[in-house]
């Protein structure tokens, strides 16, 4: 573990400004939008930056918490793409209770980590970027690590993401024993009928796509340098980080580095309300110039 002086000694400047966020759109092969951001910086490039919220609908170009992780990262082009329903601009303002209709119906992890290929392609094919970066957090760390067994990017970052067993293991994990049998029910009734039935704020076929999805498998399948990163007061995370850790160690693999700071939570937040996403992000954009293996 290291301590929270840690991150303040290892903060660095700002850094050069940003370039104004330009809006783009791009087809499914279905022909709906996909919507996304791309921000440069003013100077040349040194690679691109992808970003990716966690649960929910609000926009991610709009998130607190990726302008802070981006502001870490300035000579990066950051990329941000929006869940399937959600425009950069939209007219969001809860993100559970106002979702648009397109995205209660349609949204999965798997469409998700859909979209972002189909974006990284075309951008690829039109500005060529020296390396990709993956950033997500929570919900976002596991449709990052997903995406990371896919294309093998220079590095990823993964911040309060679902690791160990199984995304329905996590949430199973997080609820009180008196409560489990009727979550347990609610999942099974999602897989046999994956259909547009709403489960805590989102449908039977989003739930169906994401319960089986395990965060190990696409670790293992990437020699990808990771790095996890924990809040000590996180119940969703704790020991099956560290079990899977142990176990890549055992297996010879160094590809993981992992963090936890035991005062913060689930978002980086101290018990008295004080946030430390910046200083988390600031470390995090460090390591990334020099990923540290982890044995």
């Amino acid at each position: 573990m290291k301590p929270l002086l840690s991150l303040f000694l290892l903060a660095l400047s700002a850094g050069a400004a940003s370039a104004a966020q330009i809006v783009h759109q791009l087809p499914r092969p279905d022909g709906t939008l996909i919507h996304y951001t791309l921000d440069a910086p003013a100077g040349e490039s040194a690679g691109l930056l992808v970003l990716a919220q966690g649960s929910g609908c609000e926009p991610g170009a709009k998130s607190g918490n990726l302008a802070t992780v981006r502001a870490a990262f300035p000579n990066h082009t950051a990329l941000i793409v929006e869940k399937i329903g959600v425009s950069s601009g939209g007219a969001i303002d809860e993100g559970y209770s106002d979702c648009p209709q397109e995205f209660l119906s349609s949204y999965t992890l798997s469409q998700r980590v859909e979209d972002y290929e189909i974006v990284l392609t075309h951008i690829h094919l039109t500005t060529p970027q020296h390396e990709v970066i993956l950033f997500g957090g929570s919900e976002g760390g596991l449709a990052m690590e997903a995406l990371a067994a896919r294309i093998h990017p220079a590095a990823a970052i993964l911040l309060s993401g679902s690791v160990g067993g199984t995304f329905g293991e996590m949430v199973l994990s997080s609820v009180p024993r008196e409560g489990q049998a009727s979550v347990r029910a609610g999942f099974e009734a999602a897989r046999a009928n994956p259909d547009n039935t709403m489960l805590s704020g989102h449908t039977h076929h989003f739930w169906a796509d994401i319960l089986d999805h395990r965060s190990s498998d696409y670790l293992s399948a990437t020699d990808t340098p990771f790095l996890l990163i924990y809040g000590g007061r996180d119940t969703a995370a704790g020991q099956p980080v560290r079990t899977l850790i142990d176990r890549f160690a055992e297996q010879g693999r160094c590809n993981l580095t992992y963090l936890e700071f035991s005062g913060l939570d689930h978002g980086m937040v101290d018990p008295n309300g004080r946030s430390y996403m910046a200083n988390v992000a600031q470390l995090a954009a460090s390591w990334s110039e020099h990923p540290i293996p982890s044995c």
